[in-house]
């Protein structure tokens, strides 16, 4: 019985094994029709694009004026701060220690509001510059992507992270100059009720 058992596997294994092997024989011609073609890599620096393009220079220039109109309110009301707090030094010596306290709690309190809403509105600004960053670089790979083609390249690399190539394989000046001249435009929105 074990005799007969074991041939009975060897039998299903051979069946097996030919239908694995032999499959492939019969269906050659399909492999050879699908045979993967030859890597032809494009090198992209698309952090260099980024920073160098006209669309990113706009932005950066647009967001650092709004940035410069929040910083301005602050310093008003930093300013506003500070004449209450000079003001209440000079009342120190008529008002209630108790008053006193109560009026210098109320002006720590609205200084530190003032801190968390500078704060608040940086983390805006990284915000919406990294929401731009990530719109731009999809451009970017769009244009690689076409570049690249058009010569012929089949797989793309971002600089960053290629320890060495040849440098026919570098697009990057010709993406740069197509993203230059496609006049990309990004809105930028920052909402200020958050």
């Amino acid at each position: 019985m074990i005799q007969f058992f074991k041939s009975r596997v060897a039998a299903v294994g051979l069946a097996v094994t030919f239908s694995v092997f032999g499959s492939g024989l019969i269906n050659s011609d399909v492999l050879a029709q699908t045979t993967i073609p030859q890597a032809k890599a494009a090198i992209v620096d698309v952090t260099f694009i980024l920073n160098s393009s006209e669309t990113w220079k706009n932005a950066e220039k647009e967001m650092k004026a709004r940035v410069d109109d929040v910083q301005k309110e602050i310093d008003v009301k930093k300013e506003q701060l500070k004449v209450r707090a000079d003001e209440l030094k000079r009342q120190q010596t008529i008002l209630a220690p108790d008053v006193f306290q109560a009026k210098a709690r109320e002006i720590q309190k609205d200084q530190l509001g003032l801190q968390r809403e500078a704060q608040i509105s940086n983390a805006k600004v990284n915000d919406v510059l990294n929401r731009m960053r990530g719109q731009l670089r999809g451009v970017i790979v769009k244009l690689a992507a076409n570049v690249a083609a058009e010569k012929g390249m089949n797989i793309g690399f971002d600089r960053n992270n290629v320890i060495f190539f040849n440098d026919g394989m570098d697009i990057t000046k010709e993406v740069l100059k197509r993203f230059n001249a496609s006049k990309t435009k990004v809105e930028i929105t920052v909402d200020k009720n958050q």
